[in-house]
């Protein structure tokens, strides 16, 4: 596709074509003085044009062009910075935007589009394959949470293929959309939780209190085998009908933890009629 095809497409002039194909804006080869044009690269430059035509005039980001010196070589950057002023963390929350810094523009406006969209408490990243590992395969990973959120979202998208595709990025949304609405119920039912293990401790820690009461008085305590023994001796005499020895004792776990071991050891015997 030429420039003159590309501009009526494209909806822009001739000049806008040439000035992308110079900037590696939309892949292009020039071929005697002539630009040729990859139709599938000027699509996706479209859609991006559509994409952010979707952004208010009250847009929270914008991507601010510049250089910098990387392997001593001089290279253009697009940094995503707030449109009001506010500087990555001041306002204690922003804080995604401490290296929104990146070597091209399609990235930096995936990145300002989930931004844009998204509650400045879900971060996005694009993970790189590690060695040794089998999966080799790129991925765009979402995470974070809202305040008080017990749950943190943790969701990918694979990037292998045409990365910065605006459905990639409208998933990857509607997933940390859908995470903050479920986070009220989260919320009140880590409440509940923690309401029921409140009460599990306060009894736990009562029953402490009693147990070092009685050792208090009665010295070392009936031994765990010993209070499982009388339970079953118990049972059994329930389903045998058969009556109890000279020593009567509590046919309840907790009043039986409060014997003493010597009166758990005459509680057996009773039961066992080995007197």
């Amino acid at each position: 596709m030429n420039t003159t095809a590309a501009a009526l497409h494209a909806n822009v002039t001739a000049d806008t074509i040439r000035t992308w194909c110079r900037r590696g804006v939309i892949a292009a080869t020039k071929t005697a003085g002539r630009w040729t044009i990859d139709t599938a690269s000027l699509a996706h430059r479209i859609a991006i044009g559509q994409r952010k035509a979707r952004i208010t005039e009250h847009a929270t980001y914008r991507i601010e062009e510049g250089t910098t010196v990387r392997y001593r070589t001089e290279e253009r950057t697009w940094t995503v910075v707030r449109t009001d002023g506010t500087r990555a963390g001041a306002d204690g929350k922003d804080t995604r935007i401490w290296n929104a810094t990146f070597y091209s523009r399609e990235t930096a406006e995936f990145y300002a589009h989930f931004y844009e969209n998204t509650d400045p408490c879900y971060r996005i990243e694009k993970t790189i394959p590690r060695a040794g590992r089998m999966d080799r395969s790129t991925y765009w990973r979402i995470t974070g949470a809202p305040e008080g959120d017990p749950r943190s979202i943790n969701y990918e998208v694979n990037a292998d293929t045409d990365p910065f595709d605006t459905a990639k990025a409208d998933t990857l949304i509607n997933r940390a959309r859908m995470h903050t609405e479920g986070c009220a119920q989260r919320i009140q039912k880590k409440a509940e939780q923690d309401a029921v293990e409140a009460a599990e401790a306060a009894v736990r820690d009562a029953r402490e209190a009693q147990l070092a009461a009685a050792r208090t008085q009665k010295g070392e305590l009936a031994t765990p085998k010993q209070v499982a023994y009388i339970l079953r001796l118990l049972e059994r005499r329930i389903y045998s009908g058969e009556g109890g020895g000279f020593f009567a004792g509590p046919t309840d776990q907790a009043g039986i933890e409060e014997l003493s071991k010597r009166e758990a050891s005459l509680y057996i015997d009773s039961l066992t009629n080995s007197y």
